[in-house]
Formats: structure tokens, sequence, C-alpha cells
């Protein structure tokens, strides 16, 4: 093998090995997170402390049960993590024996492009270059054609209510967007930020980075 051959396999080895290397960094989800406390001086979560999910009508049935499911499986190794164990009992479970209702609202949008780019051109035969021929231009015809990526934004909210007093009492509100398509290491991060602080979470918007592996 010649030394130029041998130099252009050197170089696509490293070449891959850089590719495998990038696809194994953990990424950086940025979130907007906003939370706020309201926990009576006499009512506060302890440890071991068990709650119920909540659930409105429209999140017990067909898909949306399903992804409700999904969400709630996400939550309840991070909220165990906070100290709060998740009740075995039926909804009608006893307010002493379970003091906490636990409530997941989530939603995903997905637009055709990120906010800053500007909008897609339709594709169609548009003029580009020049051909000069003696004094005469002449324009060529080509088809262009961008292609850009989708661009995401999830948002979710959960909420805690004192089943004793049937108050709210406490919201915590997260917000992630990329050109990642969902996927449960995305709702978990996202899940993880909204809890960053619980259950004394500092005052006002606050940015939390979380680091989660590649979908």
């Amino acid at each position: 093998m010649t030394r130029a051959r041998r130099w252009g396999w050197l170089g696509a080895l490293l070449a891959a090995a850089a590719l495998l290397g990038g696809c194994a960094t953990p990424l950086r989800l940025e979130h907007t997170v906003r939370s706020q406390a309201a926990w009576a001086p006499t009512a506060r979560p302890a440890t071991g402390d068990r709650y119920l999910f909540e659930r409105l009508p429209s999140q017990r049935s067909g898909d949306a049960m399903r992804e409700q499911d999904a969400l709630e499986s996400l939550a309840e190794p991070l909220l165990a993590a906070k100290g709060l164990q998740r009740a075995e009992a039926a909804p009608g479970a006893g307010v002493s024996a379970v003091p906490w209702g636990v409530q997941l609202l989530a939603r995903s949008v997905k637009y055709p492009y990120a906010p800053w780019d500007a909008p897609e051109p339709r594709p169609g035969w548009m003029p580009y270059g020049q051909v000069i021929v003696g004094r005469g231009v002449v324009t060529s015809l080509g088809l262009q054609w961008q292609v850009r990526p989708p661009y995401y934004v999830r948002e979710l909210a959960l909420t805690v209510r004192d089943r004793r007093s049937g108050e709210v009492v406490y919201e915590t509100r997260a917000t992630q967007d990329g050109p990642w398509a969902d996927a449960p290491t995305l709702w978990r991060a996202l899940l993880e930020a909204a809890l960053e602080g619980f259950p004394d979470p500092p005052p006002g918007p606050r940015r939390v980075v979380i680091e989660a592996p590649r979908p």
C-alpha cells in the first residue's frame, strides 16, 4: 500500500471515530422554568409521603390515555427522588393516607422551521447563474429546493394538590425547544427541569440545563 493510500485510510478512520464520538456526546438541553409554591405551614411534603396521579376527563381514554401513561411512568422515578411515593390505591383512597394529587399537562408543537429561519420558499424553477455568449447574457434555469429541519417546542405543567384542602399548592412549568423529535429521553429531561428546586424553588423564571442521551 502506498504512503498516500495509507494516509487516506488513516484519515477515513479518524473521521469515522470523530463521527462516532460526536454521536455519543450527550445533548445539553436548555429549559425555561417557572415554579411557585404555596405550601401551608402545617402541610408540606415529607419524605415517604404518597401521591396519586390525577387526570382530566380528556386524558382517560384513547391515545391521550396512553400518552399520559408514558408521561407518568417517566415522572414517577423523578418524584421518588424528591421523596414522594406513588400510591397503588384507587383515586378514592383516604386523604390521610394519600395527601397529595399530582397532575401533568403536556403538549408538543412541530414547526416547519426554526423561528429565526426565513420561511421556506416554494420549490420551483428559479433563475440562477449566468452564461455569457458573445456580447449577450443567457440566464440558465435550475430547480431550487431548500430543505430545513423541522423545529419542536415542548411544554409541560406539573401541579401538586393538597387533597385534604383541595388547594393547588405547587405549580411548575417548563419549556424545551430544538430540532429533535419527541422521544422519552427528551420528555424525561423536561420533567427533570420542571422539578428542579422542588419543593422550594427559586422565585421568577430561570434557565435549567439538563444533559440527556441523544434520542
